[in-house]
């Protein structure tokens, strides 16, 4: 087992956090669609399932940094061939999902009004922290004038942003195995051995 990355290929780790963040973000939606087709999202019954929805926005969040700062230690395999301009645009779409993947989290844990439960702890909610506190001591907010823009950003760029940057994400991964049949997509799934 490889954990760093090498020239040709992803390691383990890097494969790690990249398919466990993918699980959790992809799952994170459909349980809060699941809610929003299926439930009066106001109800008390759709409580249990909006906070499975907090919890695996919050794994999002938390695996976002260790992920990016294993990118800057370990580096990161050599750009497939290509020309200059396609590899600035993979590197800005790459860097474009690393901030979905801050802002999303982030704006849903900061808007939300409502201790996130794991079972063995919980979460409190912004509203009950220090620092939102702070922050409504200093710019003298009431949480009914800071929680709506917040809330307004996380589901606009939820709901119109997020589902384009995967998409294409997941079709230039497809374009680059079945079009070009280089291993930019091999070198990532998890079971591959192959360079």
């Amino acid at each position: 087992m490889q954990w760093k990355n090498t020239p040709s290929r992803f390691g383990t780790l890097a494969k790690f956090f990249h398919w466990t963040s993918a699980a959790a973000f992809i799952a994170a939606y459909v349980v809060v669609y699941y809610v929003i087709w299926f439930m009066d999202d106001s109800a008390p019954e759709s409580w249990p399932v909006l906070n499975v929805h907090w919890a695996l926005g919050m794994l999002v969040g938390a695996l976002v940094l260790p992920r990016l700062l294993w990118r800057l230690l370990d580096g990161q395999p050599a750009d497939p061939p290509g020309s200059k301009l396609e590899h600035r645009l993979a590197h800005a779409a790459h860097w474009g999902l690393y901030g979905l993947l801050l802002l999303l989290p982030l704006t849903g844990y900061v808007g939300t009004d409502a201790a996130t439960d794991f079972g063995w702890f919980a979460v409190p909610s912004f509203r009950e922290t220090r620092l939102f506190e702070w922050l409504a001591g200093l710019g003298g907010l009431s949480w009914e004038t800071f929680e709506p823009p917040v809330d307004a950003v996380h589901h606009f760029v939820g709901k119109w942003i997020a589902w384009g940057v995967v998409a294409l994400h997941v079709a230039a991964a497809l374009f680059h195995h079945r079009v070009r049949r280089d291993t930019v997509l091999s070198r990532m799934l998890p079971w591959s051995t192959r360079a």
